[in-house]
């Protein structure tokens, strides 16, 4: 967990990460002078990568409920009014996306309650560049804490 203060404007920013044995890394942020919690997933330089559609998708444990980027981007979309272009931003070897608006938008069984209630593997499954599909797991034990002290940093 990575608490950042900028006293000239006033803004804080904090940071819950993770990263597995192969160097993926996921990463839950937000700041305070905006009402997004965004995730970012970076899949190590080892790893294939991203295709441009940024398509991809997480699951806790053996769970067959399957949560999408594209999915949790559309539904914000809709209900904010913004477009989706917005809510996401993705590159060969990265993704990042709001995972949650701190204004009312979400419900507490949204992706936010969905990744704190993840105890233990976090699994993560993406399109890959040449067409085929990778998959990486992180270790998620005890991190419901982290992702809240993330998530209160825009609540207030």
């Amino acid at each position: 967990m990575s608490d950042f203060y900028d006293e000239y404007n006033d803004i804080r920013v904090r940071i819950a990460a993770v990263k597995n044995a192969q160097g993926d890394q996921l990463k839950l942020h937000a700041a305070s002078n905006e009402s997004r919690i965004w995730v970012t997933f970076l899949p190590a330089t080892t790893a294939p990568a991203l295709d441009s559609t940024a398509n991809l998708a997480w699951w806790c444990g053996d769970a067959e409920q399957r949560l999408t980027r594209e999915a949790v981007t559309h539904q914000l979309a809709e209900r904010s009014g913004e477009p989706p272009s917005s809510l996401y931003h993705a590159g060969a070897h990265y993704v990042s996306f709001v995972l949650k608006h701190a204004d009312g938008l979400d419900v507490p069984t949204g992706p936010i309650a969905a990744l704190q209630a993840c105890q233990g593997r976090l699994s993560l499954g993406y399109l890959a560049a040449d067409g085929g599909f990778a998959e990486t797991s992180f270790e998620l034990e005890g991190a419901a804490a982290a992702i809240a002290e993330v998530a209160d940093v825009v609540l207030r």
